[in-house]
């Protein structure tokens, strides 16, 4: 009786050291398996950035009608004797619809003949102006 009391208290003593070793660490490197597959995301996220950074660079070195189209939509830049129409926008407030009790009276003014209709009001709209910009500086072709 007495050795199977002995087995059993080192089993149990045994058990407690297995689970204080084992689980700490399995905790620890599903931590690290978690980590890692962040950091691989990362990583691809950042490859694909550095792909479409070099294509764009690439074409800035060798397409001269994408450089052309940067300088023009980025920079902003004409060519010389080119005009640009600028369109600004109209920021004048709207009119609110008139309330329900004027919609109304809208309503059985038309039924009515003798009652005149209000006019409509119209606001011009503002002409927009060209502006000149100064021509743009391009760089050198090299002929090879």
């Amino acid at each position: 009786m007495r050795k199977s009391f002995l087995f059993l208290w080192l089993t149990i003593a045994g058990l407690i050291l297995f689970f204080w070793f084992y689980f700490p660490s399995v905790s620890h490197y599903r931590d690290l398996k978690i980590e890692e597959d962040t950091l691989r995301r990362e990583l691809g996220e950042m490859d694909e950035k550095i792909r479409e950074l070099t294509r764009e660079r690439d074409l800035l070195k060798n397409d001269m009608t994408y450089l052309e189209k940067v300088i023009r939509d980025e920079l902003g830049l004409v060519k010389p004797g080119e005009i640009v129409y600028k369109f600004v926008p109209d920021n004048t407030p709207k009119t609110p619809p008139p309330p329900a009790q004027d919609r109304e009276a809208e309503g059985n003014a038309a039924l009515n003949p003798e009652t005149p209709l209000p006019s409509p009001s119209i606001s011009p709209s503002p002409i927009p102006t060209p502006t000149k910009k100064s021509a743009p500086v391009y760089p050198r072709q090299e002929t090879r």
